[in-house]
């Protein structure tokens, strides 16, 4: 009874892998960003935070 996969399952998975690696993308890129400001001294680059300005907007 244990052994039974749906095939639900099979795509829940494979969704969790996928978002699994997508965020260990993001933060490999946010650990060398780091890695970098510290070796240069410069600081680390600010992301773009204008689609969260424009939505807060719209709703005035």
């Amino acid at each position: 009874m244990f052994s039974y996969l749906d095939a639900a399952s099979g795509s829940m998975i494979i969704t969790a892998i996928a978002g699994g690696m997508a965020g260990l993308g993001v933060a490999v890129k946010m650990w060398t960003a780091r890695v970098k400001s510290k070796i240069t001294g410069k600081p680390m680059p600010e992301f773009d935070s204008s689609a969260e300005d424009d939505s807060s907007s719209s709703h005035d």
